[in-house]
């Protein structure tokens, strides 16, 4: 299947029409389709005058692969895993408590809490992710999901009202 490529305005304005503007925005789709670029587009054009808090993870290229950690709108990043020879080496520790620090000093009036991304490294930590979880309860959230072996996925009826756009059925 190959996929026919969708500019962003199109995909910001298809998740306008989406947006209840109150459940949670969980956006989905395959590695490299664009989730997190629509969801700074979208909240560029549409939420740029709210009070918005999170966690940024993001895998970064260079002479090496890594993946950084940081809070929504900070430049301090802080490395939480690298490449090693047959896979990724995440660095819990490091992710736990960088993560904890930033999720306790959240403030109370932010309107949207931002995690770009959750994925399966989350799934084996289980105080964060029950944590992960309870800030549904509290705040309105929009995310950037990988698709497999997610907490999200599995605790979707813990989450309450949410929509999930899924971008592959974008390029269908």
């Amino acid at each position: 299947m190959s996929r026919e490529f969708k500019d962003i305005d199109f995909l910001v304005s298809s998740l306008k029409i989406f947006d209840d503007k109150k459940s949670h925005i969980l956006i989905t789709g395959a590695i490299k389709s664009g989730k997190s670029t629509l969801l700074n587009e979208f909240i560029k054009k549409y939420y740029n005058d709210c009070s918005i808090d999170g966690i940024i993870t993001k895998l970064v290229i260079t002479d090496k692969f890594r993946i950084e950690l940081s809070r929504f709108n900070c430049d301090k990043k802080v490395v939480i895993g690298e490449r090693k020879v047959g896979g990724m080496d995440f660095f819990d520790d490091v992710f736990l408590e960088n993560s904890f620090n930033i999720m306790n000093d959240f403030k109370k009036d932010t309107q949207i809490l931002l995690f770009d991304e959750i994925g399966n490294n989350e799934l084996h930590l289980k105080d964060y992710s029950d944590k992960l979880i309870s800030y549904f309860q509290e705040y309105r959230v929009f995310a950037v999901l990988k698709k497999v072996g997610n907490p999200i996925f599995e605790n979707l009826d813990k989450i309450g009202s949410y929509k999930l756009f899924d971008l592959d059925k974008m390029y269908e």
